[in-house]
C-alpha cells in the first residue's frame, strides 16, 4: 500500500513539472501579444524544486492537527504568479492553526477563463488549502458588454468555467474578484448595482452549489498626504446598507488591497509598539472608521467585523502600483514580518476570535539578477513569510500577541528595519473617528452646453448621512473640476477661474456656476480643509455646430466604382456635435451616396466621366452647415470577356459578353469585330451590348474556316483594355 501510494505521488510530481512546462509555454506565447515575457504568469520561478517540495509534502501530509496553543487564521493570498511555490512554501512551514487560501490567476490571452489543471495541485497540499479561481472584472466588464448578457449572467457562467478548470467548491475552493475598483467605492453610475449582480451569480452559481468567495478591493496609498476625500468617500459607501447587506450574502473575505509604502514605517528611532500603531492605522483603517461610525453604518460594521481581511504587502521590488518595496531582500523580509505581527496584534487586541488577514504575493526583478539569483532571493522572503506567519501565531510572550513573527521576545530580530527619511504618516490617524460634518452639492447633476454656463450649483454642509445642516462652525469650501480647461464663477456673468471658494453654511446656500469648453462627463469635487468632501457628475454636451468636414477632401473613383466619405461636424470649441447628416452628390447624375452610421457615407459612381462634389450638411439651430469634397469619377476599363460561335436555323452568329473590372456586365457598349480569312479582312460586324451585357453579331455567308476578332470596344464611361479575343469559325 506504501509503494502504491509513493508510485502516485511520484506520477502528481511528473504531472506537476510538465503540465507547468506546458501552462509556462502556454502563457509564454500568449504574454508575447499582451505584456513582456518576464511578466507572464507562471506557477513556479523554480519548477522542479516546487514539484520535489509539494510531492515530499503531499507524500508525508505531515501537517499536524490544530491545537488550542495558537490563534486561528483564514489568510487569503493574491497571486500575481508563482502561486504554486507560494502555496507550496507556506504549506512547508504551515500554522496548524490556519486556513489557507491562494488565488489562481486566469489564462492570459482570455482572461474570462480560469487556468485549469491547478486547483488540485493546492487542494492536494492538505484539507487547510484552497484554491481561489481569480475572477478578472475588468474582463469580465468586456464580456459583458460584448455579448448583452447580464451580470448575473456573467456570474454565473465564470461559476460554470470554474467547474470545468477543475476548482472544486466541495472541497473548500472558492472564487475571488479583482478588483472592486473606485467607480464602486464612489458610487459611480451601476457600479454598485453591477458588482453586486456580479456577485450574487458569483455564488449563486448554477444554484445548486451556492460558494461565497473573496473580493480584492482596489487601495489607496499609504504615503498620500490628503486622505479627506478618501475618507469622506468612505464614509458615503459605509452608509449603503442595501450594498453591505448584499455582501455579507455574497463575500466571506473582504481583502481591502493596503498596500504599505515601507517608507512610512521604517522611520529611525521610532519604537516597535509606535511602528505597529501606524501600520494599523494603514492596514484596518476602512475597519476602524466603521467601527466609529454612527448607526447609519450599522450594517457596514457588522460586516466587516466578520469579513475585513486587510490585503498586506509582500510584492517586491515596485516603487508603484504595489506601494513601494523597492528594498533589499534582507530588508524586505523585516517590513513583512512587521506587517504579520501588527496584523496579529491588531486581531487580538481587538477581540476578535479568528484572524483574517493576507498578502499579495507578485515578485517582479527590478534589479536584474539572473533567475536563479532572482529564485533564491524570493524564495527566502516566501520562507519568511510563511515562518513569520507560523511563529506569530503561537504565544511567546503574555501580553504580547503575535510578538514571534520578529524572533526571541523582545529584541525584535526579525522586524528591525530603518530607512533614512521614512517618516509616519499621520493623516491615516482621521480613520480612527467619523467625520461629523462636510460640504457636498444639494442641486441634481446639472447639464451644460460646452462654452456655456450651467444653471447655478448650490454647496451646502452635510452631515454624515448626506442632510444639508446650517449649524456649524463657518469654513471656507473650493470647488474644483476633473477637466483642466473647466472653470467657475460666483455668477453666470464670471469672472471664471479653475477653483471658486465659497464659505459654508449660509443660508441660503452658496452657489457657483460652470463653464466648460469640452464636452462630456466631469466630476466636479467640493473640499473643505479636513471635513469630508462632495462630488457630482457633471455633463457637458457639445454645442451647435459651426463646421463640418468631409475626408478625404478629393476622392478619385472609377465609373460604377465605390469610395468612403467621412464627415465630421464640430462646435465652436471642437466637440463633434451632435445631428443627422444629410448626404448629397452633385452633378446629380454622378452617382449615389449611402450613408453608413458614425458620420460614414459611401459614395456610389455611375458612368458619366467628370468631376463633381460629394457634400454632407447637418441642421444646427436655425442655420445648416454644409462640407463638401472634390470627387473625380475616371474611366474604368472595359472587357471583352468571352467570344463564342453559335448556329441557329436562321443562320451562324457570334455571341460576346462586356464587363467591367468586377465582371458585372456593361450595357450599352459599341462593339466592333472583323471577320478575317487567311488573315485579310473579310467582313466587318458590329453589334450593341444588352442589359446583361451581351451582344450577337451575325456572320456573313463566306464558307470555309475564319477567324473573328474583336477590333474596337466602346461604352460610355469606360475605356477598352484592348485585350479582345478572337475565335475560329468553320461553316
Amino acid at each position: 500500500m506504501c509503494g502504491a501510494r509513493l508510485w502516485l505521488v511520484s506520477l502528481l510530481a511528473l504531472s506537476l513539472v510538465l503540465s507547468a512546462g506546458r501552462a509556462a509555454s502556454a502563457d509564454a506565447r500568449a504574454a508575447a501579444q499582451a505584456v513582456p515575457a518576464s511578466t507572464a504568469p507562471v506557477a513556479s520561478l523554480e519548477p522542479a524544486k516546487t514539484s520535489a517540495l509539494w510531492a515530499q509534502l503531499v507524500s508525508s501530509r505531515s501537517l499536524s492537527a490544530a491545537t488550542t496553543q495558537c490563534r486561528p487564521l483564514r489568510a487569503v493570498f493574491y497571486a500575481a504568479s508563482d502561486w504554486l511555490r507560494l502555496a507550496t512554501r507556506l504549506a512547508a512551514t504551515a500554522s496548524p492553526c490556519a486556513e489557507y487560501y491562494v488565488s489562481i490567476p486566469p489564462i492570459v490571452a482570455d482572461k474570462t477563463q480560469p487556468r485549469p489543471d491547478q486547483a488540485w495541485r493546492i487542494r492536494a497540499l492538505g484539507p487547510r488549502f484552497h484554491a481561489l479561481a481569480e475572477i478578472h472584472f475588468a474582463t469580465w466588464s468586456r464580456w459583458v458588454a460584448e455579448t448583452g448578457s447580464s451580470w448575473h449572467a456573467a456570474g454565473v457562467t465564470a461559476r460554470q468555467r470554474m467547474a470545468a478548470a477543475g476548482y472544486d467548491v466541495a472541497q473548500g475552493d472558492s472564487w475571488v474578484v479583482n478588483e472592486l475598483g473606485t467607480g464602486v467605492r464612489r458610487g459611480l453610475g451601476n457600479a454598485r448595482a453591477n458588482i453586486r449582480e456580479f456577485l450574487r451569480g458569483l455564488y449563486e452559481g448554477d444554484g445548486t452549489q451556492p460558494a461565497q468567495g473573496a473580493a480584492f478591493v482596489i487601495g489607496y496609498g499609504q504615503g498620500s498626504a490628503d486622505v479627506s476625500v478618501y475618507q469622506s468617500t468612505l464614509q458615503h459607501w459605509l452608509t449603503d446598507s442595501a450594498f453591505w447587506s448584499d455582501m455579507a450574502r455574497y463575500v466571506a473575505d473582504w481583502s481591502q488591497e493596503v498596500y504599505g509604502d515601507a517608507r512610512s514605517h521604517a522611520v529611525p528611532g521610532s519604537p516597535p509598539e509606535t511602528r505597529r500603531e501606524y501600520l494599523n492605522d494603514y492596514l484596518q483603517h476602512k475597519l476602524l472608521l466603521a467601527g466609529a461610525g454612527p448607526a447609519e453604518a450599522g450594517t457596514a460594521r457588522g460586516y466587516l467585523r466578520q469579513a475585513y481581511s486587510p490585503l498586506a504587502n509582500a510584492a517586491w521590488q515596485y516603487d508603484q502600483a504595489y506601494g513601494w518595496t523597492a528594498l533589499p531582500p534582507e530588508q524586505m523580509a523585516a517590513y513583512i514580518s512587521a506587517q504579520v505581527h501588527a496584523l496579529r496584534e491588531f486581531s487580538a487586541a481587538s477581540g476578535q476570535a479568528r484572524d483574517r488577514w493576507g498578502f499579495a504575493w507578485a515578485p517582479k526583478n527590478a534589479t536584474g539578477v539572473s533567475a536563479a539569483e532572482f529564485a533564491a532571493q524570493t524564495g527566502f522572503l516566501l520562507d519568511r513569510l510563511a515562518a513569520a506567519i507560523r511563529d506569530s501565531g503561537a504565544p511567546v510572550e503574555p501580553g504580547s500577541p503575535g510578538s514571534g513573527a520578529c524572533g526571541p521576545p523582545r529584541l525584535d530580530a526579525w522586524c528591525a528595519l530603518d530607512l533614512e527619511g521614512a517618516r509616519h504618516n499621520l493623516a491615516w490617524r482621521s480613520f480612527r473617528s467619523w467625520t461629523t460634518s462636510g460640504v457636498g452639492f444639494t442641486t441634481p447633476a446639472r447639464t451644460a452646453v460646452a462654452g456655456t454656463p450651467s444653471n447655478g450649483i448650490a454647496v451646502s454642509l452635510l452631515t454624515t448621512t448626506g442632510a444639508r445642516t446650517t449649524t456649524g462652525a463657518a469654513r471656507a469650501a473650493t470647488v474644483r473640476s476633473s477637466s483642466p480647461p473647466g472653470t467657475f464663477a460666483a455668477s453666470p456673468a464670471g469672472p471664471w477661474a479653475p477653483t471658486v471658494s465659497v464659505s459654508v453654511p449660509a443660508d441660503p446656500d452658496p452657489v457657483v456656476y460652470y463653464r466648460d469648453p469640452k464636452a462630456g462627463t466631469h466630476t466636479i469635487t467640493v473640499t473643505a480643509g479636513g471635513s469630508f468632501s462632495g462630488t457630482q457628475q457633471l455633463v457637458v454636451r457639445a454645442g451647435p455646430a459651426v463646421r463640418v468636414k468631409v475626408t478625404p477632401g478629393t476622392g478619385a473613383v472609377r465609373a460604377r466604382g465605390a469610395r468612403g466619405f467621412v464627415a465630421t461636424a464640430k462646435d465652436a470649441y471642437g466637440n463633434a456635435a451632435a445631428g443627422r447628416l444629410v448626404w448629397r452628390v452633385r452633378p446629380a447624375g454622378l452617382g449615389t451616396i449611402a450613408p453608413a452610421g458614425a458620420g460614414k457615407a459611401t459614395f456610389q459612381a455611375e458612368r458619366i466621366v467628370r468631376r463633381g462634389r460629394v457634400s454632407a450638411s447637418i441642421v444646427s439651430g436655425a442655420r445648416t452647415v454644409s462640407g463638401s469634397a472634390r470627387v473625380h469619377v475616371q474611366p474604368a476599363p472595359l472587357r471583352i470577356d468571352s467570344l463564342a460561335h453559335r448556329r441557329t436555323e436562321a443562320g451562324s452568329h457570334v455571341v460576346l459578353r462586356a464587363v467591367d473590372a468586377a465582371r458585372k456586365p456593361v450595357s450599352h457598349a459599341t462593339v466592333v469585330a472583323v471577320v478575317l480569312r487567311d488573315g485579310r479582312r473579310a467582313a466587318q460586324l458590329k453589334a450593341r451590348t444588352g442589359p446583361a451585357g451581351h451582344a450577337r453579331l451575325p456572320l456573313p455567308r463566306v464558307g470555309g474556316c475564319v477567324t473573328v476578332k474583336v477590333a474596337r470596344a466602346a461604352a460610355a464611361g469606360f475605356f477598352w483594355d484592348r485585350r479582345g479575343p478572337s475565335t475560329r469559325v468553320c461553316t
